[in-house]
């Protein structure tokens, strides 16, 4: 439902920033046009159709979870294709391309695992649900360290294809809203590492402490992630020159 009102909400938005016109939005044949004709029309309608299938799935087939995970990843990757990555064709682009699937995949595996992260934590407080819970807190440590090595590095390669050097000019709109995701993240990457290995073997001593401090940096990173979110929705398109 989520990714749904997402598009439809989206949609209209890029279509304005695209003709440089609100009206536009509402005009069926500029709609059609943008969706039928245009490279980002075409990922939004293979996203649209994601998001129909996934909520087809999620309702006739609740229990198969591994499904519902394959086609909500599909989704997600194919927000990649409307960045700089379609300004790239070939063997570039395709690498490109790629590289922006991981980075997106993997940074929706952590942000997304926070989320889930803390459902777990509060099952723990359930004498039925405690031991399943345990295994999965040990499971999403391993899988965490995972996800966030591949959105940094995928994040860095990210960079590099697309300056082919590091931000450093202050001067560029881009270059500096990078900046400001890169300095965010290593905050995250910094309170994921203090959760894990500070707060985390808190737990056989200061049970009730160390819950606490794990939900709170739980959700302090994803404060931090929606501002990331932010930031990447302001400056994914413009000139990063």
């Amino acid at each position: 439902m989520m990714l749904a009102a997402g598009v439809v909400a989206i949609v209209p938005a890029q279509i304005a920033v695209v003709t440089a016109d609100w009206h536009a939005t509402v005009d069926p044949q500029t709609l059609w046009s943008f969706l039928m004709l245009t490279s980002g029309g075409r990922v939004w309608d293979v996203l649209a159709g994601g998001s129909l299938l996934l909520g087809l799935v999620r309702w006739l087939q609740p229990r198969r979870h591994a499904l519902v995970t394959v086609l909500a990843g599909c989704c997600l990757a194919s927000l990649s294709l409307t960045g700089h990555a379609a300004m790239t064709t070939g063997l570039v682009g395709a690498l490109h391309a790629g590289v922006d699937i991981v980075h997106v995949l993997s940074a929706g595996a952590w942000l997304g695992g926070l989320v889930a992260f803390v459902f777990v934590m509060a099952a723990t407080h359930d004498v039925a649900q405690r031991p399943h819970a345990l295994v999965a807190l040990s499971r999403f440590s391993t899988l965490g360290h995972v996800a966030v090595a591949l959105a940094i590095f995928s994040g860095v390669a990210n960079i590099l294809l697309v300056l082919g050097h590091l931000p450093t000019n202050l001067q560029s709109p881009y270059q500096t809203k990078l900046l400001v995701k890169i300095g965010l993240v290593v905050i995250m990457t910094l309170a994921a590492i203090v959760n894990r290995y500070v707060f985390v073997p808190l737990l056989r001593r200061r049970r009730r402490f160390a819950e606490t401090a794990l939900l709170a940096g739980a959700a302090f990173e994803l404060l931090l992630g929606g501002l990331v979110i932010a930031l990447v929705a302001a400056f994914g398109t413009m000139d990063p020159s």
